[in-house]
């Protein structure tokens, strides 16, 4: 179990935990919790496979079998499993088999960023005089050279440096959405690149009409911007109803393993309940 004192990242430090973990569990979430909201005092519990070369030196991490977070009172579980028998690919979903994927990242950032600003249509800003001017995007201040994600599948429209954009980059998601991703320090994508969702596409930077380092995340709806933090986005395809049943057998004695590790009151350090794989020579 693991307390949240500062941030995420500096907690799973703490715990001696290796980066490639941190971002694994960063990714299981990365639609559904904002990890620059956690607050002082959240706790997270994970059930996941360390791996060992005879039992003795240390691998590697293997999977993430289970997760929560309890994050404003309220506990959001995660699940590996097997949902699609064709694919066979592992996806995460929660206690009601709602699956945590969502078609588009609730940030372009993975985390250690704020946001200094967000959509405001009569936003004052200080670079033209404290004078009104409309903020069609959301500003994720970050340090320069942060990776910049793509927040859904799509087409990069424009790769280019312009004007009070700077470096900038549009992906074109369907015939509804389109997102934008303006200031990078440098591109990593040209006009026609398909790019995934959580693709690098840039970096953090200070190019074009900027006070600080920062990527201002546009949102297109039908060709008008729009603030993404106000729209209902629509999610990945569902579990089938037919499945559920084995899944909730499933995640049983998951859950019930996740809900009986604690922390014990005369023990401030974070604890995490832990599976090993055994990998011979």
């Amino acid at each position: 179990m693991g307390v949240v004192n500062s941030n995420f990242s500096v907690t799973m430090d703490s715990l001696g935990l290796k980066h490639n973990l941190t971002n694994e569990v960063a990714d299981i979430y990365a639609w559904t919790l904002d990890f620059f909201k956690l607050q002082k005092g959240d706790t997270f519990k994970l059930i996941y496979e360390e791996k060992f070369i005879n039992d003795t030196t240390f691998a590697g991490y293997g999977k993430i079998k289970a997760a929560v977070f309890n994050h404003k009172g309220k506990d959001l579980y995660a699940y590996r499993y097997v949902a699609d028998s064709i694919k066979k690919i592992p996806e995460y979903f929660d206690d009601e088999a709602g699956l945590l994927r969502r078609q588009f990242l609730k940030s372009p950032i993975k985390f250690q960023y704020r946001i200094s600003s967000r959509y405001n249509l009569r936003r004052r800003i200080k670079l033209y005089g404290n004078r009104v001017r409309a903020h069609k995007g959301t500003d994720f201040a970050a340090k320069r050279g942060t990776p910049i994600m793509s927040t859904a599948n799509g087409t990069v429209v424009e790769s280019a440096r312009r004007g009070g954009n700077g470096n900038y980059v549009k992906v074109k998601h369907n015939s509804t959405y389109t997102t934008q991703y303006l200031h990078m320090k440098r591109r990593n994508v040209k006009k026609g690149d398909f790019v995934q969702q959580g693709d690098i596409i840039g970096w953090v930077g200070m190019t074009g009409n900027t006070s600080g380092p920062h990527v201002c995340y546009r949102f297109w709806k039908n060709g008008r911007q729009v603030d993404p933090f106000k729209q209902k986005l629509p999610s990945a395809k569902p579990m089938d109803e037919a499945i559920k049943p084995d899944y909730f057998e499933y995640i049983k004695p998951l859950k019930d393993k996740l809900d009986t590790i604690s922390l014990e009151e005369n023990n401030q350090e974070n604890l995490i309940e832990e599976e090993h794989l055994i990998a011979n020579n």
